[in-house]
Formats: C-alpha cells, structure tokens, sequence
C-alpha cells in the first residue's frame, strides 16, 4: 500500500495500538474473548492458526490463554506492528510463533509459500474491512485455499445495515471514551485514523453470501456488538 493508507496509519502508531485500542473502542476486549472461546470450541490443542493482520498480536495472546499449545503465522501489512507483536507474543509464549511476514493483504501475494490447506483456521479481527469489495472476496478464496479440511475462518468486522443507526451510536460512543484518555495521544491517533484509514462497510447478509460462494460452510454471526460482528465459516470436511 502507499503512504496515505491504513498501512501507514499503523506505522506510525504501533507503540500506541494497545492503549487506543482497548480503551476507546467499544466491545474490543470482548471480541478478542469471543474470538478465543470459539477457537477453543472448534480447534484441536495444537491448532496452527494464522492471524491476518495480526496487529501487536492482542488477538494471538488472548486465543494463547484458552489453548496454550496453539501456532501461530503472524501477517500484517505494517512492520511495526508484526515486530511488536512477534516480541509480545514470544515474551509470554516462546514456541508459540510459526513465523512472520510482512505483506498488503490487498495485494495478491501475501499468500504465497504458505502451507496449502495447513492451517486449522484464519483469525481476523477489525482488518478485513479495510479492503476492497473485489480484494475482500480475492482474501476468502485464499483463505479457503490455506485451511484444512474442516479448518474455521474467524473474522470480526465493522458493518453497515440499511435503515440501522448502529454505526453512528458506535462512532459516538468510539468518540467519548476518546476524550477519556491523554488528550496528546488520542488527538494524534485519532487525526491519523481520519486521515489515513479507509473502510469499506456493508451489510452482514452481503458478506454471508460472499463467504458460502468462496465454500464456507456454518457461515454464522456468533457475537455483535453495535456494528461490529464476529462471523464465523467452516471449510468442508
């Protein structure tokens, strides 16, 4: 991606991400919570798990706590944030890193060398909405392509309903606990997030159906709150 994109945007706060994160966005420990209970639930103990746009690494931990014995491939469109989290994550647990890459998950590279159909599933939280409708369905198919056989994608996005006025209670409520924390940081980090970061809302029907057309299977909304959503797909046995 260039330099005005939600890549550079990341950059530039990565040492930050954890703070802003968990104290402004609404529901955002929660969603890391729901994401490892369903990882739990569905995956063996030694599950290899990729995290697409693995951010500092805060989804990978909070799955560490429920299966301590799962590997992860750590990707992300933004240095920064793959360094940090590789040093989070191996701080806490050594063996837990299969390996990192840096790479635009807009692109059409990011997975190659990877293991066909080795991973017992893709986790994703807050990152697939930055792309593109066109490249959104380009990721499914690879994802498809890089699960096993009954392998689970995990994503929590952002959506938009027709006629909803969950986003915009979102947004409002993103802007008060903002105004909570070090108005020098907040200030930063949100103008960078204005500026910078792009997202590309629609509805969870829309992209259900895209989901069953890449051949996921159990295509279901497991947790929601306002206008974000955990969605989880099954790659056939």
């Amino acid at each position: 991606m260039n330099e005005d994109s939600t890549v550079s945007c990341y950059d530039r706060h990565a040492k930050d991400y954890d703070l802003y994160q968990s104290a402004v966005v609404p529901g955002y420990q929660e969603m890391l919570d729901l994401v490892a209970e369903a990882c739990r639930c569905y995956l063996p103990q030694e599950a290899k798990i990729i995290d697409l746009g693995c951010g500092t690494g805060n989804a990978a931990l909070a799955v560490l706590q429920k299966i301590p014995s799962a590997r992860f491939y750590l990707i992300d469109g933004s240095e920064r944030m793959v360094k940090v989290a590789a040093e989070k994550i191996t701080s806490t647990c050594p063996e837990a890193i299969l390996g990192c890459r840096v790479a635009d998950l807009a692109g059409s590279d990011w997975e190659e060398g990877l293991e066909g159909e080795g991973y017992d599933a893709i986790i994703s939280t807050l990152v697939l909405e930055h792309l593109p409708f066109d490249r959104y369905k380009v990721a499914l198919a690879k994802c498809y392509r890089l699960l096993k056989p009954g392998g689970w994608l995990l994503a929590a996005e952002g959506y938009s309903e027709e006629g909803s006025d969950m986003q915009e209670w979102f947004f409002e409520e993103m802007e008060e606990r903002r105004r909570a924390i070090d108005p020098e940081l907040s200030d930063f980090v949100a103008r960078l997030r204005d500026e910078k970061e792009t997202h590309y809302y629609c509805s969870k029907a829309e992209k259900e159906d895209w989901w069953m057309q890449a051949g996921f299977v159990q295509v279901n909304v497991l947790w929601q709150y306002l206008c974000i959503a955990l969605m989880a797909g099954r790659k056939p046995v």
